[in-house]
């Protein structure tokens, strides 16, 4: 009893503590400002940004009001990660303290977002003249002259780089800084642990194991990393903030690069839904770029939604350039020779000729500098930027001869792919009519979450590639309802040779798990199936892909270890566009079980879409399992 009442008295205490701390803030902030004013302050969009406040359902796991941001020291009160008020209070409080040998350290250089915004909207007493050198030192306001938000295309290797990522770059004129590549750069992501294995770090990164936040580098690393070594291409697209826009995007990245922590889940609060939080600063009203109760965020969804957005009437986002990957430089090269000078480039690569060969020289200057630009676009491709022994001998010979060649200038007839912004958006809603040759016709409503198919218009996504999460469809027959299939993933990588050169040929993966029906003849044998495979891809006229693969399967009726059928299933098909907006995918295979219940049939598909606009197409769909068939004809809706 002594204990409880122990404990009783200590917790009364602290509560009186804090409601005297509470009262004597409030005395002296009141001596300021009206108490009308900092109530509504308070409650206002722009004091909930700054916080990284939310209400119940805006965010993920969000059941009561309260901050996203997890780190103590984000806040000035103790309960200032639930109660914007009080924090207001505090924060109003620490403005007005006297600054002290350390100026970087005060409220007012610490959250000057914060202090920026409140003194914008609260008539302040007169206060002590300040200077931020750290944040002054970073920000360089005086010579900043615009922000550009970054599009890294998707990474297949890496199943947390799938989907992109975004970076936001602070462009400047400074003369030592005011190259692209020496921008500071701001990058948002998960903190890991190396030692994490698969599993685990699937798990902590969907069900918020990991904590996250921002960091800045010069852009030179982060192309590197992206275009240089993993092989990605980035798409910049300068944004058309105002300066006082931009300037307060730059006050509240500095308030978070003070290791401030979010709780990192993969598909909601991730980079792109922390950038695009980050950039709706630039507005003191309640625009806003994230969704309101989302369920995820992808980082095209922010290129899509800044696009759909006016400045003074004019688009918020400006005219993209690319940054090619190491990939597309020497596809680049390569597609500027004739035939004639990429059989020279085969023998050079091979060794079956070398520089000082008579022939090689007869050639035009003009073609010998188009042939050794594709060779050391290749050399800087196939070792990955990384020259020793031999190998940097021969790139020295080879720009030791091309620096005797004449400047090229660079090809008009060479166009960028289409960016991101002009593809279609990652979710998809589908509305279907269903024809069967013996049950009676049906109604398919479908939704995916992401991202796009092999179909699909490739503006933004990778060639020949497919990457699709949680596809739903549903029919609707006789007045009753069905589950037609549930595909949990699909990832396909049809990599071929897209040059042609020694050494760029990759094989091809795929990689699909879900539920669907064994046969179209009835609603009531769905199973569980898990299936992979390699295979080749070539291309024989440029705008069409054939493939073969041998997939490994795993098909259970019942989702137990004695019904599944484990066999293998070798598939041909073929992708081809036949026109601008018209694609055709033809595919057939056979599953054949060395394990568990005999399963032996074959499969086969005919499918073909039509663009109708950038987010509607139109597709006709014929699929055969055993000796049933279906067919369909789908409106998909992208939003």
């Amino acid at each position: 009893m002594r204990f409880i009442y122990f404990i009783f008295v200590y917790f009364f205490s602290v509560l009186i503590q804090m409601e005297e701390v509470k009262s004597q803030n409030s005395s002296i902030i009141n001596s300021y400002f009206t108490k009308e004013a900092i109530k509504q302050i308070s409650n206002d969009l722009y004091w909930f940004k700054l916080l990284h406040y939310y209400h119940p359902g805006e965010s993920i796991g969000q059941w009561s009001t309260r901050s996203d941001v997890i780190s103590p020291n984000f806040f000035l009160h103790p309960q200032g990660n639930t109660d914007p008020e009080l924090e207001l209070q505090a924060t109003l409080q620490a403005i007005l303290e006297p600054v002290g040998e350390d100026p970087d350290q005060h409220v007012r250089c610490r959250f000057i977002a914060r202090t920026k915004w409140l003194m914008s909207v609260l008539e302040f007493p007169p206060l002590e003249e300040i200077r931020c050198p750290m944040f002054e030192r970073w920000a360089n306001l005086e010579e900043a002259t615009e922000m550009n938000i970054i599009f890294v295309s998707a990474y297949l290797e890496n199943p947390a780089s799938a989907f992109g990522h975004i970076l936001i770059q602070f462009n400047s004129k400074n003369r030592f800084f005011n190259h692209p590549l020496l921008s500071p750069t701001l990058n948002f992501g998960a903190i890991t642990n190396p030692e994490d294995g698969a599993l685990e770090y699937a798990m902590r990164g969907l069900f918020g194991g990991y904590e996250s936040g921002f960091s800045d580098e010069r852009f030179y690393n982060f192309n590197h990393v992206y275009g240089e070594t993993e092989q990605r291409d980035l798409w910049s697209y300068p944004l058309n903030f105002s300066k006082a826009e931009r300037e307060r995007v730059t006050y509240h990245t500095w308030e978070l690069l003070q290791h401030v922590r979010f709780t990192y889940y993969f598909f909601l609060d991730n980079c792109a839904y922390r950038m695009a939080e980050l950039l709706e600063m630039a507005w003191t009203d309640g625009r806003r770029l994230n969704r309101p109760m989302a369920l995820w965020a992808i980082p095209v969804y922010a290129i899509h939604n800044l696009k759909a957005m006016k400045a003074d009437g004019e688009d918020l986002l400006g005219s993209p350039k690319l940054i090619p990957s190491r990939q597309r430089r020497l596809n680049q090269s390569v597609s500027e020779l004739d035939d004639d000078e990429k059989q020279w480039l085969h023998r050079l690569i091979l060794g079956e000729m070398n520089l000082e060969d008579p022939n090689f020289l007869n050639h035009e200057k003009t073609r010998q500098a188009r042939i050794l630009d594709a060779w050391i676009d290749y050399l800087q491709f196939k070792h990955e930027g990384k020259f020793e022994g031999e190998t940097a001998k021969l790139r020295s010979t080879i720009l030791l001869k091309r620096s005797k060649l004449p400047i090229l200038e660079p090809s008009s007839e060479i166009e960028d792919p289409p960016d991101p912004s002009l593809g279609t958006r990652p979710t998809r809603f589908r509305l279907a009519g269903v024809s069967h040759e013996t049950m009676s016709p049906a109604l398919e409503l479908g939704v995916w979450t992401s991202h796009h198919d092999l179909l699909g218009d490739e503006a933004g996504h990778l060639n020949n590639a497919e990457l699709v999460t949680l596809d739903l469809r549903l029919h609707f027959r006789d007045n009753s309802s069905h589950l037609d299939s549930l595909t949990l993933f699909s990832i396909q990588n049809l990599a071929g040779n897209p040059t042609g050169v020694p050494g760029d040929r990759s094989l091809s993966w795929r990689v699909k798990g879900g539920w669907d029906r064994q046969h179209f003849n009835c609603y009531d044998c769905l199973q569980f199936q898990l299936q992979g495979g390699l295979g080749i891809s070539y291309s024989m006229g440029g705008h069409d892909v054939e493939y073969a693969f041998l997939d490994l399967f795993g098909k259970s009726f019942n989702h137990s270890w004695d019904t599944t059928s484990w066999g293998l299933a070798p598939h041909i098909g073929m992708l081809w566009e036949i026109l601008d907006g018209w694609k055709i995918r033809l595919e057939g295979g056979w599953y054949r079980s060395y394990s568990g219940p005999v399963m032996d049939h074959g499969k086969a598909l005919a499918h073909q879409r039509w663009t109708l606009s950038q987010n509607l197409d139109l597709r006709l769909e014929y699929d055969q399992i055993h000796d049933t068939r279906e067919g369909k004809l789908a409106l998909n809706f992208y939003w």
